[in-house]
């Protein structure tokens, strides 16, 4: 049920959503990290979903390493709903 409920709201997310997401936690984003999360989203939402770790470490070299130190972090404290 969670995870239909994550899935519905991921499927709707918009760029506007990712930054503002980061911006709660007083992480700024770049243009091209918005693009690439956002894009991953939307292309890849199943496997995020089902194996976040996997999904992220495809695109840990591309994220500037703050914003991915972000993500584990945020990830570790929502880990109970994923």
């Amino acid at each position: 049920m969670l995870y239909n409920i994550i899935k519905n709201y991921t499927e709707k997310i918009t760029k506007n959503d990712i930054i503002n997401f980061f911006h709660k936690y007083n992480h700024e984003l770049k243009e091209y990290e918005v693009n690439l999360i956002y894009n991953e989203i939307k292309n890849n939402l199943d496997n995020i979903l089902l194996n976040s770790d996997l999904e992220l470490h495809k695109i840990k070299d591309k994220l500037e390493y703050t914003t991915y130190l972000k993500i584990l972090e945020l990830k570790e404290k929502y880990k109970n709903y994923l």
